[in-house]
């Protein structure tokens, strides 16, 4: 089967062009041509090309929607394509779903959050970004921009921007009227997550705006058959009101969104979009600025190519933002740098496979039902503002904690509940909502041997937002539920014959926990491995307290804080606090040794090198190679190198034959042994690929 555009190129551009027309210098100096030699010259091979901006101005001499003036009907968007497909570049049409041109011309169309303000009056700058409502007409005015696109112009994607719930809640007329047609009610105004009937409704935002984007898609796939579909995939980070779920995710054939955070946020996405994408390869974008609202200052070229550097370790694909001078112009330096900095990962590409599979220690769960935090319960819908979910903060906390400990590391969704076998450590943080059929999934998967971390609440709340009396894994957690500590600051103290999983930590002086933690019973048959130590006296109480900054450990309690337990072939290990959000690096050691106290065998890989040190491993089964990537990230750029690095890896039945270090194939000698190889890398300035050439020798 012959691979698509998007399984085989691994350098791509934006130009952001969110220009108005109402200076008519604007936009009066682009130049087709030279926008698409500035891309080869940055060695682009993937142009998203802007058919309209997040004004609603269009680049096409559109009959549906509204042109930039300064255009003069001038067709920029056909010059584009034809320019870049002259230098063999294969072409994404960019469009975005926000239009303050259709905000300004139908009023009735405006997104109305819970204050009854529109988008304009308070969405970032006020008076830039108007946003129209999926359930309004505008969803068809969209459709058409869509088809007059698709059937005007020879491209090989379709890429939607910012398709999601801005950030609230909408109470225009048409999701008012649409929501009583169906339900016969008003509205919710209070947030709940123990009400059925809030969750319902935000099930049935879901799915409104998954019916919106499936619309696209499939129109997409009508009118251009094999084109590409993708959508904006960055919102669901920021929570629920954003209103992305699994079956958004499916309406792209690959993912992709812009991001901003730092070496550890880029692990974790690159993970995320890796096993969820629907198909390879999976796309990283990011600002050559350090954030879009920077025009001119542009990051460092060895930033710039360690981030593409992570994308290629990966296995996926690094898209860098710019953004368009009002006149039309685009500076050539940046073009330059960039065509260094691809420059650099180009070699690599030739031994990257889009069938490649990632091999993991761990595998780290999350659920998009459980984007909430619910402090928010009993709130008003118009006093909650949108920002990093629990979960979010968790799981981004954990990749670090595991990136430092060289732990090659997944990130599962429910589309892996039917593989998750293939993990021999499965990570559960505190996981706010959980369904009957993810509940069954875990309890399947430890009772045929995996091992089970998980955090807090998890497993008492139903993705229905119905309450539970009970753990609904208590059988495999050995835990039965009690209640939750009211102090805010906990301890976790080892039991005797435990004190080295949690050293330098001690009964006298615990590990300290920002935070509150469940309270639990521990049956019988399980093994107490640490209890929970409370302050003298509750730390929200302002009068009375044991020292005047900090709250020191004051009441032991016989509450278990962390409990292992066996259910049929594996293992549980339930933590009644959020270790895993705890930032400090002794956290972050007592939480890698939990999670090797029920590791059932050694490490994938294991190495002395330094904690700013990432490794990815991917087998290419069908070439017979694995490909261990290496990345050293350190805060200040560029690295220090670092030398004389150990490397041990499991091979799990695979017979070394050869190993190389790439792009030059250079034989590296190693030592072998029954259960993997050892060997050097003699120095490891920010990026090392090493191909394994292998034979099985059992299955």
């Amino acid at each position: 089967m012959a691979l698509r555009w998007h399984q085989t190129r691994y350098r791509a551009n934006l130009v952001d062009m969110h220009i108005p027309d109402w200076h008519p210098a604007f936009l009066s100096r682009f130049d087709s041509k030279a926008y698409a030699d500035l891309l080869q010259q940055a060695r682009v091979q993937v142009a998203y090309l802007y058919a309209s901006s997040c004004l609603g101005i269009c680049y096409w001499p559109t009959k549906v929607g509204h042109q930039h003036d300064g255009l003069h009907g001038r067709d920029i968007l056909g010059e584009r394509v034809r320019e870049c497909h002259a230098r063999g570049m294969a072409v994404v049409v960019y469009t975005n779903w926000w239009s303050k041109w259709a905000y300004d011309n139908h009023p009735d169309w405006r997104f109305v959050n819970a204050k009854g303000e529109n988008t304009a009056d308070y969405l970032w700058t006020p008076g830039h970004y108007g946003v129209c409502c999926p359930n309004s007409p505008y969803t068809a005015y969209v459709m058409a921009l869509v088809e007059e696109l698709l059937t005007g112009y020879d491209v090989e994607g379709l890429w939607v921007d910012m398709i999601f719930w801005p950030y609230s809640v909408c109470y225009c007329s048409h999701c008012r009227r649409r929501y009583h047609d169906e339900t016969g009610k008003d509205l919710p105004k209070v947030v709940n997550w123990e009400d059925p009937e809030w969750v319902a409704f935000q099930r049935r935002r879901e799915a409104w705006l998954a019916e919106v984007v499936g619309g696209i898609t499939a129109l997409a796939r009508r009118l251009k058959p094999g084109v590409t579909v993708g959508h904006q995939c960055a919102a669901w980070s920021t929570g629920w009101a954003s209103g992305i779920g699994s079956e958004f995710f499916r309406q792209n054939d690959y993912l992709s969104g812009d991001f901003y955070g730092g070496a550890a946020e880029q692990s974790f996405i690159c993970n995320f979009f890796s096993r969820l994408s629907e198909e390879p390869l999976f796309e990283f974008m990011t600002s050559r600025c350090p954030d879009l609202t920077d025009h001119t200052t542009t990051k460092s070229t060895e930033l710039l190519e360690a981030q593409a550097l992570a994308a290629v370790a990966h296995n996926g694909r690094f898209l860098f933002i710019d953004a368009i001078d009002p006149v039309g112009t685009m500076d050539p330096a940046i073009y330059a740098q960039m065509g260094q900095v691809f420059a650099k990962t180009a070699p690599y590409e030739p031994f990257l496979t889009p069938d490649a599979r990632p091999l993991a220690d761990v595998g780290v769960y999350l659920n998009f039902e459980s984007l909430m935090d619910p402090r928010d319960n009993g709130r008003r819908v118009a006093d909650v503002s949108a920002g990093r979910p629990p979960v979010v903060a968790a799981v981004s906390n954990l990749a670090r904690t595991l990136v430092q400990g060289h732990v090659p590391y997944a990130v599962l969704t429910p589309k892996d509940l039917d593989a998750l076998s293939a993990f021999p450590v499965i990570v559960m943080p505190e996981l706010f909502m959980l369904s009957s059929r993810e509940a069954e999934a875990f309890r399947r998967y430890v009772a045929d041997g995996g091992s089970l971390y998980l955090a807090r609440s998890t497993s008492l709340l139903t993705t229905d937002g119905v309450r539970q009396a009970d753990f609904m894994l208590a059988d495999v957690l050995g835990v039965r539920f009690v209640g939750q500590t009211r102090e805010e600051v906990t301890y976790m103290a080892p039991v005797p014959g435990c004190e080295g999983l949690f050293a330098p930590s001690t009964a006298q002086h615990p590990l300290t926990l920002m935070g509150s933690q469940m309270t639990v019973e521990a049956v019988d048959s399980a093994r107490v491995l640490a209890t929970i130590t409370l302050p003298y006296t509750d730390p929200k109480d302002p009068t009375r307290f044991a020292s005047a900054i900090s709250n020191p450990p004051g009441t032991a309690t016989s509450f278990p804080a962390v409990v292992l337990n066996r259910y049929g072939k594996g293992r549980a290990l339930y933590v009644a606090g959020a270790l895993e959000r705890m930032e400090h690096d002794a956290h972050r050691e007592v939480f890698r040794r939990l999670l090797g106290l029920i590791a059932p065998q050694p490490p994938l890989v294991a190495t002395d090198a330094p904690k700013a040190v990432e490794v990815v491993l991917f087998d290419q089964a069908q070439a017979g190679r694995l490909i261990l990537s290496v990345l050293n990230l350190q805060a200040d750029l560029p690295s220090i190198p670092v030398c004389a690095v150990r490397v041990r890896l499991r091979l799990d039945g695979r017979r070394p034959v050869r190993l190389m270090r790439f792009p030059g194939e250079t034989a590296v000698p190693f030592q072998e042994d029954n259960s993997g190889i050892e060997f050097e890398v003699p120095r490891l300035e920010t990026f090392l690929m090493l191909g394994l050439d292998y034979e099985m020798t059992r299955r």
